[in-house]
């Protein structure tokens, strides 16, 4: 896409009050400082973005072409040019307050004026080779994004095979892949090289595959050291489990038939403690009965009335001595029958067996005493075998874990070294298009071993703030030089501050330039112009 300039038209432009130029395909602007060189030349940016030669805002108060020494109406400025042959207009205004915008003269909104003038080209493309100096005005990151998309990424091959080179003057051909090469060339089939290390590094290195391993590993080790330390705590006397069992087999079998013993011997005594409690109850009975007799026998008949001393009649004499009679009868009968009662208890518990299981007890102690060392012979032999297991097993996750940690870690260290040649490369592909200036794309990072993106340019080996002015513009130029070839947009170069310098211009359209004379009014091309 080829821009040309046709016609600037400015009123109250800053020092410029009004001027109409046409532009030619050098345009030479000569004059002493104030009368609007850079202006003009600042002009076509100011109309389609608003902006000055540095990329900042330029349309609010001092911050503006607005006039400063001169009382003025409105600011206008409008530009014609072609793109590809076709011509269009673009002009801005500064009315009071407002700010209107038109397009082949017809007004615009902002946002129409600016759909209208990105349709055609962007603005840090086209203000980096229209004006040298604004590229060195951007950010770094934006600097090496408009220089680096001018030389393409290198081939994954040709990364392979200078990753693999064993001399500098070593024929393709005859590169054989290094490992690290291989590895990736293989991986590179289904993922690409920031999605591996997306996987194994992780954001900053700290939560992907290859930090989990590391933890994983230790962990492994950990569990690994403490099962060794568990098994050596137990005996380390390896025994016959099957013989050891059948010897606790034979004590269970012994135990079984006492136990067997002893409940049976539980059913027996249960009878004769229950008979025992029976005759002894009986006997309680009987002794309650013998403590009533005593006083019932020796009860005294009174033959005279205890109040008023006179002799009882004979027949109620003889009624209460029925009545004793009949309650010692009544006596004997009941004692007689408890009597038999706790006889027939005592004949009973007589006749019951009671079994003394103390001896059976004693008997199962010594069994289980003989037998229970047995069991923990057991118990730690199979404990050792369980843990002698788990130890191996272990060892083989451990194994497993450090194997695919080895693995992730030549994965990453053979990212590093691709991301390295692959920048190395690049550097030396961009670094082939300057003559005087050196570039650099990225700087090493030693907390995190890596190369970053960087962007910095030289000339002599002097950063381009600490350049003269001259110097400042032979570098502008030489960069600019580089982004039109790799560029599909040429647009005019306006050099300001020529006078410092000495050097050729190497444009590929328009050139406009201005120059600062002692004394002089505003030439364009060598005519005065009244502005």
């Amino acid at each position: 896409m080829i821009v040309k300039f046709i016609e600037l038209v400015l009123h109250n432009f800053k020092a410029v009050r009004d001027l109409s130029l046409d532009y030619t395909d050098v345009l030479k602007l000569t004059g002493k400082n104030g009368e609007g060189k850079t202006s003009i030349g600042e002009a076509p940016v100011w109309i389609m973005w608003g902006k000055d030669l540095f990329g900042a805002d330029y349309t609010k108060g001092i911050s503006s072409p607005r006039p400063t020494t001169y009382e003025y109406d409105k600011v206008f400025a409008s530009i014609l040019l072609s793109i590809d042959g076709s011509e269009y207009k673009f002009a801005r205004e500064i009315d009071g307050s407002s700010n209107n915008f038109y397009v082949n003269d017809v007004g615009k909104t902002a946002s129409e004026f600016k759909d209208s003038v990105s349709k055609h080209f962007e603005q840090d493309e086209f203000m980096a080779l229209y004006y040298p100096g604004y590229f060195f005005n951007l950010h770094k990151d934006k600097q090496r994004e408009q220089l680096v998309q001018a030389v393409p990424v290198p081939l994954n091959k040709m990364v392979f095979e200078e990753m693999s080179r064993l001399s500098p003057d070593q024929d393709r051909k005859d590169i054989k892949l290094n490992p690290q090469a291989e590895k990736l060339a293989e991986m590179f089939k289904k993922q690409s090289v920031d999605d591996i290390k997306a996987i194994h590094a992780g954001p900053k290195n700290k939560s992907g595959l290859n930090a989990k391993l590391k933890t994983d590993h230790i962990s492994a080790q950990s569990k690994t050291k403490t099962l060794k330390e568990q098994l050596q705590r137990l005996p380390s006397v390896v025994i016959d489990i099957a013989s050891k069992q059948t010897a606790v087999s034979v004590f269970d079998t012994q135990i079984t038939e006492i136990e067997k013993v002893i409940a049976t011997a539980g059913e027996t005594n249960s009878v004769h403690t229950s008979l025992q409690n029976k005759a002894t109850e009986a006997q309680r009975l009987v002794n309650l009965s013998k403590d009533k007799w005593l006083p019932l026998r020796d009860e005294v008949i009174e033959d005279t009335c205890k109040t008023c001393k006179q002799p009882v009649l004979a027949e109620s004499l003889a009624a209460v001595t029925s009545d004793k009679d009949r309650r010692k009868t009544e006596y004997q009968a009941n004692h007689k029958a408890l009597v038999a009662a706790r006889d027939e208890a005592n004949q009973l518990l007589a006749e019951a067996k009671y079994i003394d299981v103390t001896e059976q007890f004693q008997n199962i102690r010594d069994l289980e005493q003989k037998r229970n060392p047995l069991l923990e012979e057991i118990r730690n032999q199979q404990e050792r075998e369980r843990l002698t297991a788990d130890v191996e097993k272990a060892k083989t996750d451990e194994e497993k874990v450090l194997a695919d940690l080895r693995e992730s870690t030549f994965i990453l260290d053979a990212v590093k070294a691709f991301k390295s040649k692959e920048t190395e490369i690049q550097a030396e592909s961009i670094q082939a298009m300057f003559t005087s200036l050196s570039v650099r794309l990225h700087k090493y990072v030693k907390s995190n071993d890596e190369w970053e993106p960087d962007f910095s340019v030289q000339m002599n080996g002097k950063d381009f703030v600490s350049l003269s002015f001259g110097e400042k513009i032979t570098a502008g130029l030489e960069l600019t030089e580089v982004l039109f070839k790799n560029s599909n947009l040429i647009t005019p170069v306006f050099v300001d501050g020529v006078g410092e310098y000495t050097g050729e211009y190497k444009v590929f359209d328009q050139l406009i330039t201005a120059q600062a004379v002692l004394g002089q009014a505003l030439q364009i091309n060598g005519k005065e112009v009244a502005a």
